[in-house]
């Protein structure tokens, strides 16, 4: 979708101050600075769906920090997103907050539920790779042979078509979707294989089978083409064109290149007093710059995409020169004009589902939360059956962030070994997600209940011998605990509604429609967030951001 050139101290809206606008926001204060922006968030804080709880425990000299991750907490691998957030941050001189994971770490192992309800560890060496294959349920004849046929299969159609009916057809058996790729889903974006759709989720397996006719002979042909090519790529032509004019425009000291080869070594990138920290140092940046200013608690009952006009509850209009929003699509479907024109467009957006999940912070001073064989990041459930027999709990995934938290290493100081010692276990589980959209989502003493029942199956603790402090976050502006002890355990729990987008089958129609449209009516419009960018995590908001601001130049 083309944008036009914001003119000479111009107007710009930003609706959302989520990592996505404030980065859209930082990137064109730095690229125009004679630009005038106007960040409007209907939350008292920035940050969006990234929070950072920070608790106190204990009293006077025995107080103790607490964090508590609401949402994302780590960046995984290198992407232009993450180069762009570690550049962002040494350049707010913040990178002592920058953590790493090394690959050797123990955090770095991955782990999915079993058939057998057993937490099984993501292979990364022969040794595990053969007992992940006789224990995930993968060694099976169906799939056998499924994978010996499927060179060998015809083509499909290039239409659109669910995860699970892709596999199905590529290898002949679900086993493969249901026993681990829904587990992956589940970590990503909380949905269901039998709906997400494969052409946005996993594009470059459909593009396989359309160039080569079969994902295995594909992969073989690109595998031999990288060979062949590996001597001959420049350093320069691996850092995408809007990173190098990121380093030409706004941070020509970056070494973006170089940066990538170091960050290479590191799965994992955390920040030591949270993610939050991200979008509040950015904020804290643009809060201090002239023409940049922030409304917050904004209640924005109407956008004009032609007008480039915003209402307000009160009555009062604004007229900017482009708006960017990172609105819901339910919420953005309400608010666009009652024409016509917009009928198409709202149909796409309504077409887009999203879904709720239960986040149960559990922290304890023991450390006995985590099993002692299974230390790492953290499990996985996949759907196995797809019958809820399989998960009655609703449970997607568990996450072991103690784990991550001790074994990480400030990145500025290249240390070699973990700073963070003491013998805390912290988790986080995650429930329901497209579960919720299939069944009415529990009380939070259901859900409460469900929790401790999962402690004690999955993670062997006895229940009867701890004493429980519940939290309810969204009813609770008192952040201090008093001291704990080591047969407390501390539960707090939010119930995030309607927090992920699902990228169900015709998701990508959807969104060609939706912007073909406002192209043809010369909208002044542009999306950040997760419903319309280039991808779907923080990193990706990040450098989507970055793109949108380049266009605006």
């Amino acid at each position: 979708m083309s944008l036009a050139s914001i003119p000479s101290n111009g107007k710009v809206a930003v609706i959302g101050a989520g990592v996505s606008g404030l980065s859209l926001a930082y990137f064109l204060s730095k690229l125009r600075p004679d630009v005038n922006i106007e960040i409007f968030e209907k939350e008292s804080r920035v940050g969006g769906w990234i929070k950072s709880e920070n608790l106190q425990i204990g009293s006077g000299s025995q107080t103790q920090k607490l964090i508590f991750e609401k949402g994302p907490r780590t960046l995984r691998g290198v992407s232009p997103g993450t180069l762009l957030i570690v550049d962002i941050l040494k350049q707010l001189n913040k990178a002592a907050e920058i953590e790493v994971i090394t690959k050797t770490s123990p955090a770095n192992k991955k782990y999915i539920l079993s058939e057998s309800r057993g937490i099984l560890q993501v292979p990364d060496s022969i040794g595990s790779f053969f007992k992940f294959l006789f224990n995930s349920g993968l060694f099976n004849s169906q799939l056998v042979f499924g994978i010996l046929k499927e060179p060998f299969r015809k083509k499909g159609p290039a239409g659109d078509e669910s995860i699970d009916s892709f596999f199905l057809r590529r290898f002949g058996t679900g086993v493969l979707t249901n026993n681990v790729v829904s587990a992956v889903m589940h970590g990503i974006v909380a949905g269901d294989t039998a709906h997400l759709s494969i052409n946005t989720m996993f594009p470059k397996l459909k593009q396989l089978e359309q160039e080569h006719g079969s994902i295995i002979r594909g992969m073989v042909a690109r595998a031999w083409a990288s060979r062949k090519k590996a001597q001959e790529v420049l350093a320069d032509e691996n850092v995408p064109k809007a990173l190098q004019l990121y380093e030409k425009y706004i941070s020509p000291e970056a070494h973006l290149d170089k940066m990538s080869i170091s960050l290479k070594k590191y799965p994992m990138i955390r920040l030591n007093d949270g993610l939050e920290g991200f979008p509040a140092s950015v904020y804290e940046y643009l809060a201090q710059q002239k023409k940049v200013n922030f409304n917050f608690n904004s209640d924005i009952v109407a956008l004009d995409p032609e007008k480039g006009s915003i209402t307000f509850k009160n009555s009062s209009t604004a007229v900017f020169d482009h708006i960017n929003t990172s609105t819901s699509a339910n919420v953005l479907t309400k608010i666009l004009p009652k024409t016509s024109a917009y009928d198409e467009v709202k149909r796409s957006l309504a077409s887009i589902p999203y879904v709720s999940v239960f986040l149960v912070n559990i922290y304890t001073p023991s450390g006995k939360l985590i099993p002692k064989n299974n230390h790492g990041f953290g499990f996985l459930v996949p759907k196995l059956s797809g019958n809820i027999d399989s998960n009655p709990d609703l449970l997607l995934g568990v996450i072991f962030d103690s784990d991550v938290e001790k074994n990480s290493v400030q990145m500025s100081t290249f240390a070699t070994s973990p700073h963070i010692n003491e013998g805390y276990s912290k988790i986080t589980l995650m429930m329901g997600g497209h579960y919720y959209n299939d069944f009415s989502i529990p009380s939070n003493s259901r859900n409460l209940k469900i929790v401790k029942g999962l402690l004690s199956k999955y993670l062997d603790i006895d229940i009867d011998n701890y004493n429980f402090i519940l939290r309810d976050e969204a009813t609770l502006d008192d952040k201090k605990i008093g001291l704990l002890t080591e047969n407390d355990i501390l539960i707090s729990y939010n119930l995030h509604e309607k927090c992920i987008p699902q990228y169900t089958v015709g998701y990508n129609e959807a969104k060609e429609t939706t912007l073909g449209v406002l192209e043809k009516l010369n909208s002044k419009l542009s999306f950040g967030g997760t419903l319309f960018g280039a991808g779907i995590g923080v990193p990706d908001a990040v450098s989507n951001g970055l793109e949108i601001a380049l266009k605006l130049k």
